[in-house]
Protein backbone atom coordinates (compact mmCIF):
# COMPACT_ATOMS: atom_id res chain seq x y z
CA UNK A 1 0.00 0.00 0.00
CA UNK A 2 0.59 3.84 -0.58
CA UNK A 3 1.36 3.76 3.42
CA UNK A 4 2.49 7.97 4.56
CA UNK A 5 3.60 8.28 8.12
CA UNK A 6 3.64 11.65 9.49
CA UNK A 7 5.81 11.91 13.27
CA UNK A 8 5.63 15.44 14.32
CA UNK A 9 3.25 17.72 16.24
CA UNK A 10 -0.83 18.47 17.52
CA UNK A 11 -2.16 21.56 18.55
CA UNK A 12 -5.69 23.23 19.72
CA UNK A 13 -5.89 26.27 17.61
CA UNK A 14 -7.15 29.61 19.22
CA UNK A 15 -8.06 31.65 16.41
CA UNK A 16 -9.10 35.35 16.95
CA UNK A 17 -10.17 37.46 13.70
CA UNK A 18 -8.37 40.94 13.69
CA UNK A 19 -9.29 44.19 11.45
CA UNK A 20 -4.88 44.31 11.88
CA UNK A 21 -2.19 42.11 13.33
CA UNK A 22 -1.17 44.31 16.05
CA UNK A 23 2.36 45.57 16.91
CA UNK A 24 4.28 45.09 19.38
CA UNK A 25 3.40 46.67 22.56
CA UNK A 26 -0.52 47.14 21.05
CA UNK A 27 -3.36 46.20 21.71
CA UNK A 28 -6.11 45.46 19.56
CA UNK A 29 -9.75 44.36 19.63
CA UNK A 30 -10.42 41.01 17.67
CA UNK A 31 -13.81 40.03 16.41
CA UNK A 32 -14.86 36.25 16.15
CA UNK A 33 -13.13 33.52 18.25
CA UNK A 34 -12.99 29.57 17.14
CA UNK A 35 -10.95 26.59 18.41
CA UNK A 36 -9.81 24.55 15.29
CA UNK A 37 -7.63 21.47 15.40
CA UNK A 38 -4.10 21.77 14.12
CA UNK A 39 -0.32 21.23 14.70
CA UNK A 40 1.79 21.16 11.48
CA UNK A 41 1.88 17.87 11.79
CA UNK A 42 -1.43 17.04 12.46
CA UNK A 43 -2.49 19.60 9.71
CA UNK A 44 0.12 17.84 7.21
CA UNK A 45 -1.91 14.25 8.21
CA UNK A 46 -5.44 15.66 7.50
CA UNK A 47 -4.31 17.22 4.38
CA UNK A 48 -2.95 13.99 3.22
CA UNK A 49 -5.69 11.50 4.30
CA UNK A 50 -8.77 13.82 2.44
CA UNK A 51 -6.51 13.15 -0.40
CA UNK A 52 -6.82 9.58 -0.35
CA UNK A 53 -3.66 8.88 1.17
CA UNK A 54 -3.25 5.87 3.54
CA UNK A 55 -2.33 8.10 7.04
CA UNK A 56 -0.63 7.18 10.38
CA UNK A 57 0.82 9.81 12.48
CA UNK A 58 3.07 9.10 15.42
CA UNK A 59 2.85 12.27 18.16
CA UNK A 60 2.09 13.21 21.56
CA UNK A 61 -0.78 14.92 22.98
CA UNK A 62 -2.33 15.59 26.92
CA UNK A 63 -4.93 13.68 28.86
CA UNK A 64 -7.20 16.63 28.52
CA UNK A 65 -10.03 17.77 26.84
CA UNK A 66 -8.16 19.18 23.75
CA UNK A 67 -5.95 16.14 23.18
CA UNK A 68 -9.19 14.11 23.35
CA UNK A 69 -11.08 16.37 20.76
CA UNK A 70 -7.88 16.34 18.38
CA UNK A 71 -7.52 12.28 18.74
CA UNK A 72 -11.20 12.15 17.64
CA UNK A 73 -10.51 14.51 14.98
CA UNK A 74 -8.03 12.50 13.24
CA UNK A 75 -9.73 8.77 13.57
CA UNK A 76 -12.62 11.02 11.94
CA UNK A 77 -10.53 11.82 8.97
CA UNK A 78 -9.23 7.98 8.81
CA UNK A 79 -5.96 8.59 9.99
CA UNK A 80 -4.27 6.04 12.18
CA UNK A 81 -3.56 7.11 15.57
CA UNK A 82 -1.96 4.15 17.18
CA UNK A 83 1.21 5.86 17.65
CA UNK A 84 -0.25 8.80 18.99
CA UNK A 85 0.35 8.65 22.80
CA UNK A 86 -1.14 10.66 26.00
CA UNK A 87 0.47 12.40 28.03
CA UNK A 88 -0.21 12.16 31.57
CA UNK A 89 1.73 15.32 33.04
CA UNK A 90 2.10 17.60 29.81
CA UNK A 91 -0.92 19.65 28.56
CA UNK A 92 -2.47 19.64 24.84
CA UNK A 93 -0.12 21.48 22.46
CA UNK A 94 -1.93 24.97 21.57
CA UNK A 95 -1.09 27.94 19.16
CA UNK A 96 -2.97 31.25 19.30
CA UNK A 97 -3.15 33.13 16.04
CA UNK A 98 -4.22 35.87 15.19
CA UNK A 99 -5.89 36.73 10.83
CA UNK A 100 -6.37 40.04 9.48
CA UNK A 101 -9.00 40.60 6.92
CA UNK A 102 -6.17 40.16 4.13
CA UNK A 103 -5.73 36.31 5.34
CA UNK A 104 -2.29 37.17 6.92
CA UNK A 105 -1.44 35.42 10.19
CA UNK A 106 0.88 35.81 13.00
CA UNK A 107 1.15 32.20 15.56
CA UNK A 108 2.64 31.97 19.11
CA UNK A 109 2.88 27.94 19.76
CA UNK A 110 2.85 26.65 23.48
CA UNK A 111 4.16 23.03 22.34
CA UNK A 112 2.87 21.15 25.55
CA UNK A 113 3.00 17.32 24.97
CA UNK A 114 4.92 18.39 21.59
CA UNK A 115 7.91 18.38 23.39
CA UNK A 116 7.73 14.87 25.05
CA UNK A 117 7.42 13.55 21.94
CA UNK A 118 10.97 11.20 21.94
CA UNK A 119 12.15 8.89 19.66
CA UNK A 120 11.25 5.72 21.83
CA UNK A 121 7.88 7.20 20.40
CA UNK A 122 8.92 6.70 16.94
CA UNK A 123 10.64 3.56 18.14
CA UNK A 124 7.33 1.75 19.60
CA UNK A 125 6.11 1.96 16.62
CA UNK A 126 8.59 0.90 14.01
CA UNK A 127 5.92 -1.37 12.59
CA UNK A 128 4.32 1.42 10.95
CA UNK A 129 7.28 3.13 10.20
CA UNK A 130 8.59 -0.14 7.91
CA UNK A 131 5.59 0.21 5.55
CA UNK A 132 5.45 3.45 4.54
CA UNK A 133 6.65 4.74 1.37
CA UNK A 134 6.97 8.53 2.58
CA UNK A 135 7.44 10.15 5.62
CA UNK A 136 6.41 13.64 6.84
CA UNK A 137 7.95 15.60 9.53
CA UNK A 138 8.08 19.46 10.80
CA UNK A 139 9.92 21.23 13.28
CA UNK A 140 7.47 21.76 16.35
CA UNK A 141 8.86 18.29 18.09
CA UNK A 142 12.39 17.91 19.39
CA UNK A 143 15.09 17.98 16.68
CA UNK A 144 16.76 14.34 18.14
CA UNK A 145 13.21 13.27 17.47
CA UNK A 146 12.94 14.37 13.93
CA UNK A 147 16.77 13.10 13.13
CA UNK A 148 15.94 9.89 15.19
CA UNK A 149 12.97 9.70 12.76
CA UNK A 150 15.13 10.78 9.15
CA UNK A 151 17.37 7.78 10.58
CA UNK A 152 15.09 5.06 10.82
CA UNK A 153 13.20 6.15 7.58
CA UNK A 154 17.08 5.86 5.93
CA UNK A 155 16.83 2.14 7.36
CA UNK A 156 13.67 1.13 5.41
CA UNK A 157 14.23 3.30 2.27
CA UNK A 158 11.64 5.81 2.85
CA UNK A 159 11.18 9.27 0.95
CA UNK A 160 11.32 11.66 3.68
CA UNK A 161 9.75 15.31 3.51
CA UNK A 162 10.66 17.96 5.85
CA UNK A 163 8.73 20.96 6.50
CA UNK A 164 11.36 22.93 8.20
CA UNK A 165 8.94 25.14 10.25
CA UNK A 166 9.38 26.54 12.59
CA UNK A 167 13.07 26.59 10.85
CA UNK A 168 16.18 26.25 12.97
CA UNK A 169 20.24 24.95 12.05
CA UNK A 170 20.24 21.45 10.61
CA UNK A 171 22.93 18.78 10.95
CA UNK A 172 24.92 18.28 7.36
CA UNK A 173 24.86 14.59 8.31
CA UNK A 174 20.92 14.69 8.59
CA UNK A 175 20.47 16.79 5.56
CA UNK A 176 21.89 14.28 3.02
CA UNK A 177 19.10 11.60 4.12
CA UNK A 178 16.48 14.55 3.02
CA UNK A 179 14.75 13.46 -0.01
CA UNK A 180 12.93 16.68 -0.19
CA UNK A 181 12.93 19.97 1.63
CA UNK A 182 10.26 22.13 1.57
CA UNK A 183 10.99 25.87 3.20
CA UNK A 184 9.30 28.96 2.35
CA UNK A 185 11.74 32.57 2.08
CA UNK A 186 11.54 32.92 5.43
CA UNK A 187 12.77 29.69 6.67
CA UNK A 188 15.36 29.39 3.96
CA UNK A 189 17.15 32.76 5.27
CA UNK A 190 17.21 31.12 8.71
CA UNK A 191 18.49 27.36 7.39
CA UNK A 192 21.22 29.49 5.20
CA UNK A 193 22.02 32.80 7.08
CA UNK A 194 21.57 34.26 3.51
CA UNK A 195 19.43 37.27 2.46
CA UNK A 196 16.43 36.28 0.20
CA UNK A 197 13.86 38.97 -0.99
CA UNK A 198 14.31 38.01 -5.21
CA UNK A 199 14.47 35.59 -6.97
CA UNK A 200 18.19 35.09 -7.90
CA UNK A 201 18.73 35.33 -3.99
CA UNK A 202 16.07 32.50 -3.74
CA UNK A 203 18.26 30.01 -6.32
CA UNK A 204 21.43 31.33 -4.75
CA UNK A 205 20.34 30.17 -0.98
CA UNK A 206 18.61 26.84 -2.13
CA UNK A 207 21.39 26.37 -3.80
CA UNK A 208 23.75 26.00 -0.50
CA UNK A 209 21.52 23.63 0.48
CA UNK A 210 22.33 21.18 -2.48
CA UNK A 211 25.76 22.31 -1.47
CA UNK A 212 25.17 21.11 1.91
CA UNK A 213 23.27 17.85 0.96
CA UNK A 214 20.01 17.95 0.27
CA UNK A 215 19.06 16.56 -2.49
CA UNK A 216 16.02 18.72 -3.96
CA UNK A 217 14.57 21.85 -1.75
CA UNK A 218 11.17 23.18 -3.26
CA UNK A 219 10.87 26.95 -1.67
CA UNK A 220 7.05 27.91 -1.61
CA UNK A 221 6.50 31.30 -2.84
CA UNK A 222 3.03 32.15 -1.56
CA UNK A 223 0.71 33.39 -4.57
CA UNK A 224 3.95 32.78 -6.96
CA UNK A 225 4.06 29.07 -6.69
CA UNK A 226 6.80 28.01 -5.77
CA UNK A 227 10.99 27.19 -7.33
CA UNK A 228 12.43 23.54 -7.47
CA UNK A 229 16.12 23.56 -7.06
CA UNK A 230 18.13 20.48 -7.60
CA UNK A 231 21.71 19.76 -8.69
CA UNK A 232 21.13 20.78 -12.16
CA UNK A 233 18.23 22.31 -12.33
CA UNK A 234 16.03 25.18 -10.99
CA UNK A 235 12.68 26.39 -11.92
CA UNK A 236 9.93 28.22 -10.96
CA UNK A 237 6.51 26.44 -11.22
CA UNK A 238 3.73 28.67 -11.00
CA UNK A 239 0.34 28.98 -8.71
CA UNK A 240 -2.72 29.75 -8.85
CA UNK A 241 -4.44 33.08 -8.12
CA UNK A 242 -7.13 33.25 -5.88
CA UNK A 243 -8.69 35.64 -3.15
CA UNK A 244 -7.12 34.42 0.04
CA UNK A 245 -8.91 34.35 2.92
CA UNK A 246 -6.79 32.95 5.66
CA UNK A 247 -3.08 31.41 4.86
CA UNK A 248 -2.95 29.40 8.22
CA UNK A 249 -2.73 25.81 6.47
CA UNK A 250 -1.09 26.55 2.91
CA UNK A 251 2.38 24.93 3.39
CA UNK A 252 1.02 21.91 5.35
CA UNK A 253 -1.76 21.59 2.66
CA UNK A 254 1.43 21.85 -0.02
CA UNK A 255 3.09 19.54 1.90
CA UNK A 256 0.56 17.03 2.84
CA UNK A 257 -0.36 16.60 -1.62
CA UNK A 258 3.26 16.14 -1.64
CA UNK A 259 3.53 13.34 0.04
CA UNK A 260 0.39 11.45 -1.58
CA UNK A 261 0.96 12.43 -5.00
CA UNK A 262 5.11 10.98 -4.32
CA UNK A 263 3.73 7.45 -2.67
CA UNK A 264 1.46 6.81 -5.45
CA UNK A 265 4.80 7.49 -7.60
CA UNK A 266 3.90 10.33 -9.41
CA UNK A 267 6.90 12.54 -10.89
CA UNK A 268 7.92 15.09 -8.89
CA UNK A 269 6.80 18.35 -11.48
CA UNK A 270 3.18 16.57 -11.32
CA UNK A 271 3.07 16.18 -7.82
CA UNK A 272 4.01 20.10 -7.40
CA UNK A 273 1.38 21.08 -9.87
CA UNK A 274 -1.39 19.06 -7.77
CA UNK A 275 0.47 20.65 -4.24
CA UNK A 276 -0.02 24.04 -5.64
CA UNK A 277 -4.03 23.53 -6.44
CA UNK A 278 -4.36 22.03 -2.85
CA UNK A 279 -2.88 24.98 -1.35
CA UNK A 280 -4.33 26.85 -3.66
CA UNK A 281 -8.20 25.94 -2.55
CA UNK A 282 -7.24 26.30 1.52
CA UNK A 283 -6.49 29.90 1.56
CA UNK A 284 -9.70 30.47 0.35
CA UNK A 285 -11.38 29.09 3.49
CA UNK A 286 -10.65 29.70 7.10
CA UNK A 287 -9.00 27.77 9.56
CA UNK A 288 -5.55 25.08 9.59
CA UNK A 289 -7.51 21.48 9.12
CA UNK A 290 -11.07 23.15 8.14
CA UNK A 291 -9.73 24.39 5.28
CA UNK A 292 -8.34 21.69 3.77
CA UNK A 293 -9.89 20.07 0.41
CA UNK A 294 -11.23 16.71 -0.34
CA UNK A 295 -9.73 14.84 -3.66
CA UNK A 296 -13.05 15.82 -5.23
CA UNK A 297 -12.59 19.46 -4.36
CA UNK A 298 -9.35 19.59 -5.69
CA UNK A 299 -9.66 18.22 -9.02
CA UNK A 300 -13.05 19.95 -9.95
CA UNK A 301 -10.57 23.07 -8.85
CA UNK A 302 -7.91 22.43 -11.42
CA UNK A 303 -10.64 21.10 -13.85
CA UNK A 304 -12.42 24.79 -14.04
CA UNK A 305 -8.86 26.33 -14.62
CA UNK A 306 -7.54 24.57 -17.52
Amino acid sequence: MNNIVVIGSLNMDMVVKVDQIPKVGETVLGGAFKTIPGGKGANQAVAAARLNGNVSMIGRVGRDVFGEELLKNLQQENINTQGVTQDDEETTGIAMINVDKKGNNNIVVAPGANYKCIPQDIDAFENIVATAKVMVLQMEIPMETIEYGIKLAKKYNIKVILNPAPAVAIKKDILEDIYLLTPNETELEVLTGLKVSNEEETKTAAMELIKMGVKRVIVTLGDKGVMLVEKDEEQVIKGYKVKAVDTTAAGDSFTGALAVSLAEGKDLKEAILFANAVAALSVTREGAQTSLPNLEEVKTFIKERK
